[in-house]
């Protein structure tokens, strides 16, 4: 279970954290020695392929990343036992070969012969044990500090790891897709102290670059290292029907087209639009979606439109003796919202209305249990009316209340996230010409948070990113709706418990898919969250690259994917 919740595993809401707080920049303080990158060795001059970010790279760990510049970097410098392909499906990586026994319960990874760190140390079957009591710790207290709690591993031998799950879970091979850690490395350093140690400022990983100069203001990457050639061949081994056949084993991992790749770190959208309209960048990423659009129109330049999992949703609290656990009163909110026009003001038309809480792109979504939400005032009016609501000249009161109910809603401020908060101030806007007294709140990204893990607000405005394995069970079940769990709307239902339950077990795709089919089904009928919309991740790109491909991402490095096939056209 991992981060990357695209796994079907635990690392779904508060990524809250880490996703409202994507603008907030950390602060830098540069590494006191750097590397310089190695000439070509044909004698040219290396040609980078330079890419902008809007944040700065403060901790360069799979565990302790803050942010899309340190995520980056992540995803080329770190490998994962697995890795997704163009279509979502799991390919070898540092792992040439697995199995899954008939309960799903157990999975046995074969490491590659060929696989190393890139200071020449084989990756063995210890750095993926060693990764895994990281992320188990109870000092570790990074985003994936709820993951990989229910996985016993077990050492069989240098180059064979089994994970023992807990609970079945049928999108853990996608959670293999965890970076790993060198444990001859970091062995002596505890979880708590990874994200300030030296490492996450010179991290030495098994990916397709390493890391050869950073500063304040970029990062320089090469090509890693080639392998030695495998002395021996890869071991295969049979795949029951419960697992996903892996392709045949691969001789090494091809090298990189690019010489070289820098990011460059940028303090807010105006100063990364600047250099790229100066031509001192072939990518900007991390842009609002308008900014985005603006510089795509410029000539050599086009717009890379990838699908995320990332939801942004409206969440109501519905603890205690709440207003919300009336459903007839969440279908109103929810018939008041044009989610059409939010995904053409907020996002500039840059994603997809949600009528539900599995994107549309993904292999579990069904289109005919996540049926349109109307826009439609009269059906709110007579779902409210039914629930015993009445219209007052001031504003609606709630059954035995003689005054307007305030409807108070929080979502992160300008600062830490403006397209969320401008989509609540929409849907304020909305809920207010319809005759509520609506209360908008912005809040600093870390007192969001809390409130949201607290329970200690009324609505919620917020981002989830519910994986490319969509595992909404940390979001929706009964166990999770207390302090320590993910369940912010704090949600209690058997019903729902048993559905998503159902959703996440092991078994066929056809036996999966029909399993969330149900869930979808039940989940429109009773609007626990509103789903507003999928946002897309924009990337402006210049016609002088040549190899980026679209597919959906679970998280912003996901884009590097196919990294090693990109080019430069000679003229750049």
């Amino acid at each position: 279970m991992n981060r990357r919740d695209r796994a079907a595993v635990v690392a779904l809401l508060l990524a809250l954290v880490v996703i409202v707080a994507l603008v907030a920049l950390p602060s830098f303080q540069p590494p006191a020695s750097v590397a310089t990158p190695s000439p070509s060795p044909s004698g040219r001059p290396v040609a980078a392929y330079r890419e902008g970010v809007v944040g700065r790279s403060s901790s360069i760990t799979p565990l302790t990343a803050r942010g899309p510049a340190d995520r980056e970097l992540v995803a080329l410098i770190f490998s994962g036992l697995v890795r997704l392909g163009p279509n979502g499906e799991v390919l070898p990586d540092l792992a040439d070969s697995w199995d899954v026994d008939k309960t799903g319960a157990r999975y046995t990874f074969r490491l590659r012969p060929d696989a190393v760190w890139q200071d020449g140390q084989p990756v063995t079957a210890a750095d993926v044990a060693f990764t895994v009591k990281m992320l188990q710790d109870p000092e570790y207290t990074g985003p994936e500090a709820t993951s990989w709690r229910e996985v016993s591993v077990k050492i069989l031998d240098d180059r064979t790891v089994r994970f023992d799950l807990a609970t079945p879970l049928g999108g853990f091979l996608q959670a293999a897709t965890q970076p790993l850690l060198p444990e001859h490395l970091l062995r002596d350093v505890a979880a708590a102290d990874l994200a300030e140690s030296p490492f996450s400022r010179a991290p030495i990983g098994s990916g397709p670059f390493e890391l050869v100069a950073i500063d304040g203001l970029h990062a320089e990457l090469v090509p890693a290292s080639p392998p030695p050639a495998a002395a021996e061949p890869s071991p295969t081994t049979g795949v029951d029907s419960l697992a996903t056949a892996a392709p045949p084993p691969l001789p090494s991992r091809p090298a990189p087209y690019l010489d070289a790749v820098e990011i460059h770190f940028f303090n807010d959208a105006a100063g990364l639009s600047a250099a790229y309209r100066a031509g001192r960048l072939d990518a900007a990423v991390g842009l609002p979606p308008t900014s985005a659009s603006s510089l795509a129109a410029l000539e050599g330049s086009r717009l890379l439109r990838y699908p995320s999992t990332t939801l942004t949703a409206v969440y109501m609290n519905q603890r205690g003796k709440s207003v919300f656990r009336d459903v007839r009163v969440r279908r109103a909110l929810s018939a008041l919202i044009d989610r059409d026009g939010l995904v053409e003001s907020v996002l500039a038309g840059q994603g997809m209305r949600a009528d539900g809480l599995i994107p549309p792109d993904s292999w579990a979504f069904d289109a005919k249990a996540s049926k349109p939400v109307a826009l439609d005032q009269k059906a709110a009016t007579t779902f409210l009316k039914k629930a015993g609501w009445r219209k007052l000249s001031s504003g609606w009161a709630a059954p035995g209340r003689t005054k307007p109910l305030v409807l108070t809603v929080i979502a992160p401020d300008q600062m830490s996230n403006a397209v969320t908060y401008d989509a609540a101030r929409q849907i304020a806007k909305a809920w207010g010409a319809f005759g509520f007294k609506v209360d908008l709140e912005g809040l600093p990204a870390g007192e969001f948070a809390k409130r949201l893990q607290e329970g200690t607000f009324s609505l919620a405005v917020a981002d989830v990113n519910v994986g490319l394995d969509p595992d909404l069970y940390p979001l929706l079940a009964s166990t999770q709706a207390t302090t320590s769990g993910l369940n912010i709307s704090g949600i209690q239902s058997l019903v729902l418990d048993d559905k998503l339950s159902a959703a996440r077990k092991p078994g066929s795709t056809a036996a999966r898919t029909k399993a969330y089919a149900a869930l979808q089904t039940f989940l429109t009928q009773v609007q626990v969250v509103l789903p507003l919309y999928f946002r897309d991740e924009p990337v402006v790109l210049s016609e002088g690259v040549v190899g980026p491909a679209i597919r959906e991402l679970g998280d912003a490095g996901d884009r590097f994917w196919d990294v090693l096939t990109w080019r430069l056209a000679n003229d750049r």
